[in-house]
């Protein structure tokens, strides 16, 4: 951060000025007139954790948009000129990264995020992290065409490998759910065939996304064959 003039700061390219806050509750202000003529600016209360986030639109002849963030929950979002509250956020978005390069530490804490307001760094970070993350998961499900080779031999025997306690649970809890299903409709193969192969898709899905893992084919195919195989038996032999 270098101080350019008397209460002039510049930070990861952008300009700010600051002054005391004339609003009352806030202690101080910060604000700028970016390249595109939006001019932005912020006023805090350190001691009471309090910040105020305000933006006027060039591009929407100057129409004003404010934010409060009281210990770090969005407390207030409104249109000065529509007298509308909330539904403003991705105005405060789209900027950011200006509200990011704000020279105030302590500020920046206070807007805990909001916005996807934060430390360039932790951005930056933040950035590769999905980066890397995107690129596991392009390695893991995009087969290139020397790796198709032998692709089922090596993904059941990788499933096999991995089998875990959850996985055991799984087992545990789709049989019972489609043999639960069974009984309840009088034995019915139908609905048996069908419950058993949607749950086996489910389970490979839940794999994917929420435990972040490459799916137990193994698992899958069992209740997908089986209940495949139900189906068909119900609907040809009622």
């Amino acid at each position: 951060m270098k101080k350019r003039a008397a209460n002039n700061y510049d930070y990861s390219g952008y300009s700010w000025k600051r002054r005391p806050s004339e609003i009352r509750g806030y202690q101080r202000a910060l604000y700028l007139t970016a390249d595109n003529n939006d001019y932005l600016r912020v006023d805090y209360n350190l001691r009471e954790k309090i910040v105020r986030l305000y933006i006027e639109i060039a591009e929407e002849g100057g129409n004003a948009y404010y934010a409060v963030i009281k210990e770090g929950r969005v407390t207030v979002e409104k249109s000065l000129v529509s007298g509308r509250t909330f539904g403003f956020a991705e105005r405060f978005r789209e900027r950011a990264e200006i509200f990011s390069s704000i020279p105030n530490r302590d500020v920046i804490k206070l807007i805990n995020k909001n916005y996807n307001i934060d430390f360039p760094q932790n951005k930056e970070k933040a950035a590769v992290e999905r980066k890397k993350k995107l690129e596991e998961t392009r390695k893991r499900y995009f087969v290139t065409e020397d790796q198709k080779k032998d692709t089922t031999n090596e993904q059941i025997g990788l499933s096999f490998s991995e089998i875990k306690a959850i996985d055991f649970i799984d087992f545990f809890v789709g049989s019972v759910l489609s043999g639960t299903v069974f009984f309840l409709l009088q034995y019915d193969f139908v609905a048996l065939g069908i419950v058993s192969a949607f749950y086996g898709i489910g389970i490979g899905l839940v794999d994917m996304i929420f435990r972040e893992r490459p799916p137990i084919f193994i698992k899958m195919i069992l209740f997908i064959s089986a209940g495949v195989t139900a189906y068909v038996y119900g609907y040809f032999f009622p």
